[in-house]
């Protein structure tokens, strides 16, 4: 033996030896040299130095592998392919009077001026309350806390009709005298108001008491929000589709006021008729969102869909992490169809029960549910300002229990509108046409007409941008580039560290109790 190299024995079955055989057996770089005890040490620390660096450098890069798929998961992108606009329907139009009550059959100023306690003035009192309720924020009146369907009642007794709105109408080239064929009424928190192309109230409640509300509409024929238009369905149907773009293919609309019906103390100096466009299934939210169309003007209104659908690939993700709700995840306890709109006025109104005891009455509501009457016009509006703050707060700290946390629909359909307008100088015209200007005596028109903008347009659509394949391929890169670390290796650790170490315990003891038996002493004390 001599001066040859003295090799260091490792007990047989130890954790050592154990060690020994995996660093000498890994498929991982430089761990066979970290046990290899006939290296020198200098190299033994040197790869121990290499292979701590690159574990550190893998992991400071999975950890940015990590962020990106746990933050940014979803892309929102453009469709390949353009959508010709007969595959969405066109908008709901629901139109407004900005008179509320027409002073020639209730004059609300004259009786919200007076000092009258006279039976017959407690009566015009409890109709000014009513009307009160649909007037500027800053008109208060008191009156009863509580109030009933009658209500409704009295908003659409003083309001002007449908006939007294809307003039004419004209939808894809058909012109309609009388415009009930197209519109009905509802009830909005703008009082009564007109709608077309909007779903009926059975396919849009769940409970009977909020129909009260509207006045019956054809029942839709082959459409939902979420699947659009079912392959089949008549060219005619409901909701109305248009064919094309343009003027000729959308709806035309003459609007008309009587100048002696205006009120100024309710709505003040603008008269007139707000619009608001809003997809079927959803109820309008016309005084959020809306715009004029003023007397004696023409408005042009060029809309575009915008529809936003969401890959079936991203169910399987948190609501919050891809920012929609798919129908199935989100309930509505009077809605039978999940918009974000939808769960903004349930919300709202369960806050408005909650804080006043009632809801307005306007609101969805089960039969036995109390409506505010004009004494609780101020908590009303209170606590949509509350809700509106606890809506923010939430959105910073995510604990606030009474936040709607109403996400978009996972499939959405909203409209953007290009809007222009011009005088409309009728009079002149009905002059130059020599007809009767006394039947337009104390009359003010208005034109509207609404149309799609373009005859194709491009959807969006959520999709995975950062799915588990790609989270484990890059950690999977990450790895191979710093150590060469693969799937194998990882399985090779589990092995060594479980089923290999348990073997080697186990034969250690049987070897040792066969000694014993035989009377031999163990080899690792010999010398």
């Amino acid at each position: 033996m001599g001066g040859a190299a003295k090799k260091r024995v490792i007990p047989q079955g130890s954790v050592r030896e154990h060690l020994h055989d995996y660093c000498s057996s890994t498929s991982i770089h430089g761990v066979k040299y970290l046990g290899d005890h006939n290296r020198p040490p200098i190299e033994r620390l040197w790869w121990l130095i290499i292979f701590i660096l690159s574990m550190v450098g893998s992991g400071f890069y999975i950890s940015k592998v990590w962020f990106k798929w746990s933050n940014s998961p979803v892309i929102v992108s453009f469709s390949e392919t353009t959508t010709p606009v007969w595959q969405v329907p066109f908008p709901a139009v629901t139109l407004c009077s900005e008179t509320k009550s027409r002073a020639t059959v209730f004059n609300f100023t004259g009786v919200v001026r007076s000092n009258s306690t006279d039976e017959l003035e407690s009566v015009l009192r409890k109709m000014a309350g009513d009307v009160s309720l649909v007037c500027d924020p800053h008109v208060r009146f008191d009156g009863e806390k509580f109030t009933n369907e009658s209500t409704m009642e009295i908003l659409k007794e003083v309001a002007p009709s449908l006939e007294n709105s809307l003039l004419a109408c004209k939808w894809k080239n058909n012109v309609f005298q009388n415009c009930s064929t197209l519109f009905t009424p509802i009830i909005t928190e703008d009082g009564l108001c007109y709608t077309f192309n909007m779903l009926d109230a059975s396919e849009l409640f769940r409970r009977p008491a909020a129909n009260q509300m509207f006045e019956s509409r054809p029942k839709s024929n082959g459409w939902s929000l979420e699947k659009g238009y079912e392959p089949g369905t008549p060219r005619e149907t409901y909701p109305n589709r248009a064919l094309d773009a343009g003027t000729s293919a959308g709806l035309f609309i003459v609007l008309k006021a009587i100048s002696a019906d205006f009120d100024y103390y309710c709505r003040g100096p603008i008269q007139g008729f707000k619009i608001l466009l809003h997809n079927p299934a959803e109820i309008p939210s016309v005084g959020e969102r809306y715009f004029r169309a003023p007397m004696k003007q023409e408005v042009l209104v060029g809309i575009s869909p915008e529809i936003m659908k969401t890959n079936e690939g991203l169910r399987s993700y948190d609501a919050h992490v891809r920012q929609c709700y798919f129908p199935s995840e989100r309930h509505l306890s009077h809605f039978n169809v999940y918009t974000q709109q939808n769960c903004d006025l349930e919300c709202l109104t369960n806050f408005t029960l909650k804080a006043c005891g009632c809801v307005a009455f306007h609101m969805p509501r089960d039969n036995g549910t109390p409506i505010c009457g004009a004494g609780s016009k101020e908590c009303m509006l209170d606590a949509k300002d509350n809700l509106r703050n606890k809506d923010l707060h939430f959105s910073y700290t995510k604990s606030e229990e009474t936040a709607c946390d109403c996400l978009p629909a996972c499939s959405s359909l909203q409209y953007d509108a290009a809007i222009s307008q011009a005088d409309y100088d009728w009079i002149s015209v009905i002059k130059a046409y020599s007809e009767n200007e006394t039947e337009f005596e104390g009359v003010e028109l208005a034109r509207l007409a609404i149309f799609f903008k373009d005859k194709q347009f491009i959807t969006s659509q959520r999709s995975e941008l950062f799915g588990s394949s790609d989270f484990l391929a890059s950690c999977g890169g990450v790895l191979g580039l710093f150590s060469g670390i693969s799937l194998l290796s990882i399985v090779e650790v589990i092995y060594y560290v479980t089923l290999r170490f348990w073997n080697n315990i186990h034969r250690r003891r049987r070897v040792q109790k066969e000694e014993h038996d035989e009377g031999i002493l163990p080899f690792h004390i010999r010398h």
